[in-house]
């Protein structure tokens, strides 16, 4: 409720940027379905939605984070064929966790990226192989674990650096100076910063 009454309070000029990040977002989610529905690699693809809900969480409050985290979680199993729902049930505690990490206890950084969004793959990749595989006894599961499973998670984790600055890149553009999160490391801290002073140099400069 409190994320909704701030969305109440933004400007008119504010709230058309969450509208934009939120859009941006989703188109972000919506080609990354595309791409692991259309079969780039032969045998797996990589989960590319998994740094994005990451790094999406990292970036957003808690509830917006994990709900969209959840959100993800049903794409990629619409997307791999999977039992509906379950995906999201991982990925909205996960999101959650991250979010309320960053709210606490450590920097919106790549490096805290890195290591949060690894063990969100793994934890993951395991609920996958385990409760889809292990325990309906599935005959030759250690073959899909290391064919498919190792590989789609792995490839995601490789990757999830472009992920990353995709979603700065969209977070910085188009969150409001007064609502975006101050937790980002120093370097980044500095780059956003300037950002927003040219960016209200340039709204001076209009109303002028």
């Amino acid at each position: 409720m409190s994320e909704i009454r701030l969305f109440g309070a933004l400007g008119k000029k504010d709230r058309f940027r969450a509208v934009m990040r939120w859009f941006l977002y989703s188109l972000t989610l919506l080609l990354m379905y595309m791409a692991m529905s259309g079969g780039l690699f032969k045998k797996w693809q990589p989960v590319m939605i998994i740094p994005l809900a990451v790094s999406v969480a990292m970036r957003e409050k808690e509830m917006s984070g994990s709900v969209f985290g959840a959100v993800c979680g049903l794409i990629i199993d619409i997307a791999y064929g999977k039992l509906f729902g379950f995906s999201g049930v991982w990925l909205m505690p996960c999101c959650l966790a991250a979010a309320l990490l960053v709210a606490n206890l450590i920097k919106s950084n790549l490096l805290n990226f890195l290591w949060v969004n690894a063990v969100v793959c793994a934890l993951t990749a395991l609920a996958d192989y385990f409760f889809g595989y292990v325990l309906w006894n599935v005959k030759n599961s250690s073959y899909v674990l290391t064919g498919y499973i190792i590989p789609a998670h792995l490839s995601a984790v490789l990757l999830s650096p472009a992920v990353y600055f995709l979603v700065k890149l969209i977070s910085v553009k188009f969150s409001p100076r007064e609502t975006r999160r101050l937790n980002v490391g120093p370097a980044e801290d500095e780059e956003e910063e300037e950002y927003y002073r040219r960016d209200n140099d340039h709204e001076k400069r209009n109303n002028e």
